[in-house]
């Protein structure tokens, strides 16, 4: 198949917060397993993506618009985005000839522990399998995902899941009603995943097992299913959290202080650095923000203080959908 003219695909990528987090062991490919339940949530990216006829080989510009340091969202081949659509076209051959121009407008914090990448990752294969009528059907394009990166299944898919193996054994979770959050991330502060698996390895290896928090996904899953989300929370917990808290103990205050204020729970996602709070309801939500804005425009916050960390802070709710078609084909 041939394009001979312009095609255009808008898409809506959603963040993914990890309501529960744990490591099982090790894979053979180096990887680790885990369990984690997934959850996605209203904080999105909008990617754009332009397919234009008539190079000699697959060219690809990449822009974007977003909150953070120069040079911090790579726009060459080492981005997801671009991953994801060499691996369509390796797939299926039908961008072989084709100027790929994609935008993004980031509202996800870059290095956040939120699956930013992941989900714009996810997008891009949701728009080029739309734009060019499915070639790849559903498993198909699960193994292209999963190939990527971990978390681009759960964000092909969304809602809640708990997810098994690197994460791309997923089971579905149905759940009626919507959770309200709020996210805090230090704007000085991006971590990275792989040094904190390696320190996870570190940790088991020199200590004994009682650092590790108590975390029962089930009992979450089973809350959360019946209603009862402030229940839920008390089952709520991530593996990662007393080694990244170690890192930068700081990050623990923000997690005392979101408690303080009245958050059913709150803890870290991923691999951090961001902290989500889970509250009653989005005007708890919002109360919560203004508070720690102010608190900063003040000086008085225990990490700006210490660390000289700036808040940014996001309302958001569940999301029963991962990355999701704004604008169908165009031509």
């Amino acid at each position: 198949m041939h394009i001979e003219t312009e095609m255009r695909a808008a898409v809506k990528a959603p963040a993914k917060l990890n309501l529960t987090f744990d490591v099982t062991g090790d894979l053979p490919d180096g990887y680790h397993s885990i369990v984690s339940l997934f959850h996605a949530i209203s904080l999105d990216d909008i990617i754009n993506v332009r397919i234009q006829p008539g190079c000699n080989q697959l060219e690809m510009e990449i822009t974007a618009e977003f909150v953070g340091e120069p040079g911090a969202f790579p726009l060459d081949q080492n981005n997801l985005i671009a991953k994801a659509a060499k691996a369509f076209n390796d797939r299926t051959g039908l961008i072989n000839n084709c100027l790929i121009r994609i935008g993004v407008k980031k509202q996800i914090p870059i290095g956040a522990g939120l699956a930013g990448g992941s989900s714009n990752a996810a997008a891009i294969l949701l728009a080029l399998n739309n734009l060019f009528s499915s070639p790849l059907e559903e498993t198909e394009l699960c193994e292209v995902a999963t190939a990527i990166g971990a978390d681009v299944p759960f964000l092909l898919y969304g809602g809640t899941q708990l997810g098994k193996g690197k994460g791309e054994i997923l089971t579905p979770v149905k759940i009626e009603q919507r959770l309200a959050f709020v996210v805090v991330k230090p704007r000085q502060l991006s971590i990275s995943t792989p040094q904190v698996f390696a320190a996870y390895d570190r940790w088991v290896k020199e200590r004994d097992f009682g650092w590790r928090p108590r975390i029962d996904h089930q009992a979450a899953i089973d809350s959360l299913v019946a209603g009862d989300l402030e229940g839920a929370t008390k089952s709520f917990a991530n593996v990662f959290e007393p080694i990244v808290f170690d890192m930068h103990p700081s990050l623990a205050l923000i997690k005392d202080r979101l408690l303080e204020l009245g958050s059913w729970s709150a803890q870290l996602s991923g691999s951090g650095p961001s902290i989500f709070a889970v509250v009653a309801n989005l005007e708890m939500a919002h109360a919560i923000r203004r508070k720690f804005k102010e608190e900063e425009t003040r000086g008085d916050s225990a990490w700006l203080k210490q660390e000289g960390w700036e808040m940014d802070c996001y309302i958001a709710e569940s999301a029963g959908c991962g990355v999701q078609l704004l604008a169908e084909r165009l031509s």
